[in-house]
């Protein structure tokens, strides 16, 4: 067997050097120009658009005074009318996707508020706090173009107030987020058909007006609803007007006022107790003695009246 020995000369070692740094700078120099080529072949692709989940207007419902949700120091969500249209949101029990520590209220079917923080929530309708409703009837949406969640005790502007945490609904309205009114009018009209005979007719209209030299705008929505349900004999009929005016007094002093009317006939499904034929076949169910909330017969009840009965909800009947 031959073994062949090969010696590297000081100077062989410098010329096998010098060319392995001048093919490895050759290849250095030619990498920019292959990627430049590639990134030509390349189409770019931009997606834009917004869900609102990081709405910059002012969020009033914290503090009392505008504040976006990335300058609050608070714990809070708000939920624009985007993602509620895209999301098919129909009633608050939903909202539960958006918002972290909310959780669905166990009252007998009914989307009336939301448990905030383990607690039952408070309901406020464009600031201003409304009657508690754990599940006396379902609170619209529909016509809300914003709904602010917040968690932890209300500001001391809204009074006493529950330590979870509470919702405010804030109504379409003619001032856009950026503040300025529409340019012109505008509307919308909506029939849904669903499941279990569902059947809800919308329309709304608002546009610029004027009350003498001083801007101002309208905002009106309207909401019918006439469906059936997956139990029988549970049926919802409801009705929702809403108006929201906006008048600018001063450059620094606006006006706004509004109302809502809204009228629900229904029931609620929480399973039956107390099963009778007459339940099964014409939706009779027995309970105790009814007695009215409205005890000075004014058509509405206000918050004197509505602890003037004592209600026990575990046994579904007045004491």
């Amino acid at each position: 067997m031959t073994v062949n020995n090969f010696i590297c000369t000081p100077l062989a070692k410098a010329v096998a050097l010098s060319l392995a740094m001048t093919v490895t700078g050759h290849a250095f120099a030619q990498e920019p120009d292959a990627a430049d080529r590639k990134d030509k072949d390349i189409e770019k692709i931009e997606v834009t658009g917004s869900l609102g989940s990081l709405p910059g207007q002012d969020v009033e419902a914290v503090f009392g005074f505008g504040k976006s949700i990335l300058e609050t120091p608070r714990s809070a969500s708000t939920i624009s009318q985007e993602q509620m249209e895209r999301f098919a949101i129909s009633d608050i029990d939903e909202l539960v996707a958006f918002a972290p520590g909310t959780y669905t209220q166990s009252f007998f079917g009914v989307a009336g508020s939301l448990d905030v923080r383990g607690t039952p929530g408070e309901t406020l309708f464009r600031g201003v706090k409304r009657l508690d409703n754990p599940g006396n009837y379902p609170t619209p949406i529909g016509a809300s173009s914003r709904i602010d969640i917040v968690r932890g005790p209300a500001s001391p502007i809204y009074g006493p107030a529950k330590i979870g945490g509470y919702l405010n609904f804030n109504p379409k309205s003619a001032r856009a987020s950026g503040g300025q009114y529409l340019d012109q009018n505008k509307g919308a009209f909506s029939y849904t058909l669903g499941s279990w005979d569902k059947s809800v007719l919308s329309a709304e209209l608002g546009g610029p007006a004027s009350i003498g030299d001083k801007k101002a705008g309208f905002y009106l929505y309207g909401e019918v609803e006439n469906s059936g349900s997956y139990y029988e004999n549970t049926g919802t009929d409801q009705t929702v007007l809403q108006a929201s005016f906006n008048v600018d007094i001063t450059e620094n002093l606006r006006l706004e006022f509004g109302g809502m009317y809204h009228d629900y006939d229904g029931n609620q499904v929480a399973g039956w107790n107390r099963l009778t034929q007459d339940l099964v076949d014409n939706g009779t169910y027995i309970t105790g003695t009814a007695q009215p909330l409205d005890t000075d017969g004014d058509g509405s009840i206000s918050h004197q009246e509505y602890n003037s009965v004592n209600v026990n909800p575990f046994i579904g009947k007045c004491l």
